[in-house]
């Protein structure tokens, strides 16, 4: 440990520059995946813009506890069907946002990112996903 201190102490300008390296990669990886929306900020964009919500957890996570009219999509067919029909997966809401929901945010992630890349519908993802929507203590059903 001392070690390590020495170092840094030693090459703080290059300490620098990794950490603003690392910060401006998740910046820009987090950007790219669009916007995303927090707990209450999904109730308007549903409420205001009727928006999708398509949650990517498995159907047993599902089950035991999902938002309101959300669409059980687990992320694995997802990838999948993804894979397979780019252009028909999400056809039929092409007028309407998608809200991607999972347990932590990661996979939403990943799949607004991928749907980002076209020129489709407006693509969110829930902040911290179905975790973050519980802390908020909003309502799920089963």
């Amino acid at each position: 440990m001392q070690k390590f201190l020495i170092f840094i102490s030693e090459q703080w300008l290059l300490v620098s520059l990794l950490s603003a390296a690392i910060v401006a990669l998740a910046w820009l990886e987090n950007r790219r995946a669009g916007p995303s929306l927090t707990s209450q900020a999904l109730t308007n964009v549903v409420n205001r813009e009727d928006a999708i919500i398509i949650d990517l957890r498995d159907k047993a996570e599902f089950d035991a506890g999902h938002i309101v009219d959300a669409i059980n999509l687990p992320f694995n067919q997802w990838q999948s069907q993804y894979n397979s029909d780019k252009d028909g997966l999400f056809q039929q809401y092409k007028d309407k946002p998608i809200v991607f929901v999972c347990k932590l945010g990661q996979q939403s992630t990943f799949a607004a990112k991928r749907l980002q890349r076209e020129s489709g519908p407006t693509v969110y993802r829930l902040s911290g996903g179905i975790m973050e929507w519980r802390a908020s203590q909003m309502p799920l059903i089963q």
